[in-house]
């Protein structure tokens, strides 16, 4: 269950500088053009800014398709767009039990994920609404990309060590975390 705390101003900041770096790095990794951020945008929402059906007490992100004009930018009719809903309250309180892990961490982390799950989406034919077995194999598929990604970046290797035991089934010895969709 989530502290019911939404991000503050500077919090938005962070998340701001880190989802700059997610996508340069994300970018990289599937060899995207420069631009391909401004020619399929998505949006990145929080919990203040969504309806309640979209809260989610056991995850820090999913992924939603949005209707036209939702995105952060203009988008044009070249393909879907999609947004990440950050679970504000879920991932402070993860930052709460943790010493090892700071919100520029973290974010960096949720957003490289999800970030991976939008290409693949528009790229790779991954269908948005795969059945539960399936969803689970492209997660961990996900996840194993994210590690991919994250490596040697400073502060995530305890995160994606952490998060791979859940994956997997395993609690971790440090306390619990709530996982990424």
């Amino acid at each position: 269950m989530g502290t019911g705390a939404l991000f503050t101003h500077s919090d938005l900041g962070t998340i701001e500088r880190a989802s700059v770096l997610a996508e340069a790095m994300t970018g990289e990794y599937f060899n995207l053009a420069p631009d391909e951020w401004k020619r399929n945008p998505y949006g990145i929402f929080t919990r203040k800014e969504v309806e309640r059906p979209l809260e989610e007490e056991s995850v820090f992100a999913q992924i939603v398709r949005l209707r036209p004009g939702k995105a952060r930018s203009t988008h044009r009719d070249r393909g879907e767009a999609f947004g990440i809903i950050l679970q504000d309250p879920n991932i402070l309180q993860a930052l709460l039990r943790s010493t090892l892990h700071d919100l520029w961490t973290l974010a960096l982390f949720i957003l490289t994920h999800e970030l991976i799950h939008i290409v693949r989406f528009r790229t790779y034919s991954v269908d948005f609404h795969a059945s539960e077995a399936e969803r689970e194999r492209e997660e961990r598929l996900v996840h194993a990309i994210t590690r991919d990604i994250l490596a040697g970046v400073a502060n995530t290797d305890d995160l994606l060590r952490l998060y791979q035991s859940l994956v997997h089934g395993i609690q971790p010895n440090s306390g619990p975390i709530q996982g990424v969709n």
